[in-house]
């Protein structure tokens, strides 16, 4: 095989290798890319999710906004980030999406002196962040869950 043949294969092949890996990550997408999502498609998905960590919830959420996930995270997104982390989401991989952000009142008992809040980000139906709140002007926003509490 002469040098120009083997030169004119080169783009061929490699053009190849590209649109297989692509295949594959696309169908590893389309399956759901494992076990680690978390459905957050419908209100009774989200109110599980929260309830499994403990807490008490309404019927339905209080709150809805659509937000947008920043390209570049400052200072106090990396903390937020890190938060998330702690869970077991990132969302460095949603960065420049946008994402509801349902807000669920919680409770723990009855008696809780200050009302807090659940947030749950889910994009396409998947769970892919979450925080609780407090209400007071100074308030406290922390993990919604452990991962060792699930």
């Amino acid at each position: 095989m002469s040098e120009k043949t083997k030169r004119s294969r080169l783009p061929m092949t490699v053009g190849l290798i590209l649109l297989t890996a692509a295949g594959i990550w696309a169908l590893f997408r389309i399956l759901g890319g494992g076990s680690s999502d978390i459905p957050g498609e419908t209100n009774q998905q989200r109110i599980e999710y929260i309830e499994s960590f403990g807490w008490n919830t309404g019927l339905t959420h209080c709150g809805l906004e659509e937000v947008r996930i920043p390209v570049n995270f400052d200072e106090l997104y990396e903390e937020y980030n890190d938060l998330q982390k702690k869970q077991g989401f990132d969302l460095r991989r949603y960065r420049a999406h946008s994402v509801k952000k349902y807000t669920y009142e919680i409770t723990r008992s009855d008696d809780d002196p200050v009302p807090l809040y659940a947030n749950i980000l889910v994009e396409n139906g998947v769970i892919i962040g979450a925080d609780i709140t407090s209400a007071e002007a100074e308030g406290m926003i922390t993990v919604l869950a452990e991962p060792d509490q699930s």
